[in-house]
């Protein structure tokens, strides 16, 4: 879940987006009048937006790691589906009032426009990033504990890292557009791919075992049967899932019995 300084700054993008809708006067809005004019309908139409289109794509992208499913898909999927009240919003914004409601071409219209412009702005988050949950609750059935290997090498992603416990690096947690670096007691949460954040820690014994997850080898206590698949339990007391298709390579790495 993003902090309320991530919420900010989000915020301030969304406003930034409506001054380019406005510029740029897309889907027929020159017809509204002045730069001002459109502003004055673009940059809340952008807010309105966010905080309908916001919550449902957070909440698609926690089902998808949840179940281990594509995030863009789901993201697109839950864009998709927050363009339906985002319409009937955008509908309300534009005039529109109970007894002079659009017809359904209309509507079919402006939601087409509304979900282009919402998968944009989507798009343009998610690849910010490589696009939070945790595991709290117990589960049985342990695997005896994997083998510490030894120190890690230097790698210039700890430079990022609070210098209390940038040599303790637990795991790396994709955060949406974000990644929260994991240590003994505290977290750190960085604007930074996944993706490079891994490309930094080619010196560190780890693996990424889940889209959202890259552990360090050290740091896993246990490995924990879930069902068909595993969780790892690392030294601070977190739970990492195990991605189906990364059972294999942690299994040719001894991560895995």
């Amino acid at each position: 879940m993003p902090t309320l300084r991530e919420w900010v700054i989000e915020l301030v993008v969304m406003v930034a987006v409506g001054v380019a809708l406005a510029a740029l006067g897309p889907f027929g809005s020159f017809a509204i009048g002045s730069f001002g004019a459109r502003l004055a309908y673009w940059i809340p139409a952008a807010l309105i937006g966010y905080a309908i289109f916001r919550p449902i794509t957070l909440a698609a992208l926690l089902i998808a790691r949840r179940l281990d499913l594509p995030e863009l898909a789901a993201a697109i999927i839950g864009t998709l589906v927050a363009a339906i009240p985002g319409t009937f919003a955008i509908a309300y914004l534009g005039g529109y009032r109970l007894g002079n409601t659009p017809s359904f071409d209309q509507l079919f219209q402006l939601y087409v426009q509304v979900g282009v412009i919402g998968v944009i702005v989507m798009l343009m988050f998610f690849l910010l990033g490589d696009g939070s949950t945790r595991a709290v609750e117990p589960v049985p059935g342990t695997v005896p504990a994997i083998r510490h290997s030894a120190e890690p090498a230097p790698a210039p992603f700890l430079d990022r890292l609070p210098g209390a416990w940038a040599d303790r690096l637990v795991a790396l947690e994709m955060e949406d557009h974000y990644v929260r670096a994991h240590g003994p007691d505290s977290s750190a949460l960085l604007l930074l791919r996944m993706r490079d954040a891994e490309a930094e820690l080619a010196g560190i014994d780890g693996m990424r075992i889940h889209r959202s997850w890259w552990v360090a080898r050290r740091s896993v206590e246990n490995v924990v049967r879930d069902g068909r698949g595993y969780k790892l339990r690392l030294t601070n007391g977190l739970e990492a899932p195990v991605a189906r298709d990364r059972i294999a390579a942690l299994r040719a790495a001894g991560w895995l019995a």
